[in-house]
């Protein structure tokens, strides 16, 4: 069973997808560059071909990236609130960040947290603005903690 901790969210929260941000922008220059060429060239259709085919990968890759972008903030989101969720939490139980661990990456009712080597489910009300801690202890003892 995967445990994500403190760190794993807070790296989620803070993720930027910055090199494919420069593929794209790179990909548009080498567009404009080859448009340049083609409409200076006496020979219309010497770099049409180039010009389509570089055409359809940009295009393509936008329709990704707009994809990317739009789970990229959900899963931002999500990781934003489980910190805040974790923080409370830490406050509340008097307990460091770092000696927390959840198995949801996602804020969910009955999902279980790792606090001080001890499993709680957490009961959530229904628009999960509160929640009880509950001792728990599971079947299967490996925990596979996921840290970044």
């Amino acid at each position: 069973m995967d445990f994500y901790t403190y760190q794993f969210f807070y790296n989620q929260a803070g993720q930027g997808n910055a090199m494919k941000y420069y593929i794209l922008i790179a990909l548009l220059i080498v567009l404009i560059f080859v448009a340049l060429k083609q409409f200076r060239s006496k020979e219309k259709r010497k770099y049409r071909d180039l010009f389509v085919l570089i055409t359809l990968i940009l295009v393509f890759l936008v329709g990704i990236q707009v994809n990317e972008y739009e789970i990229g903030k959900v899963n931002q989101s999500n990781s934003s609130q489980m910190l805040a969720f974790m923080e409370n939490i830490s406050k509340n139980q008097e307990v460091s960040k770092s000696r927390l661990a959840v198995n949801s990456k996602y804020i969910k009712d009955e999902m279980l947290i790792e606090v001080d080597d001890k499993i709680y489910q957490i009961n959530m009300n229904t628009d999960l603005s509160s929640y009880k801690l509950e001792e728990t202890f599971l079947i299967q003892d490996k925990i596979n903690l996921v840290k970044e």
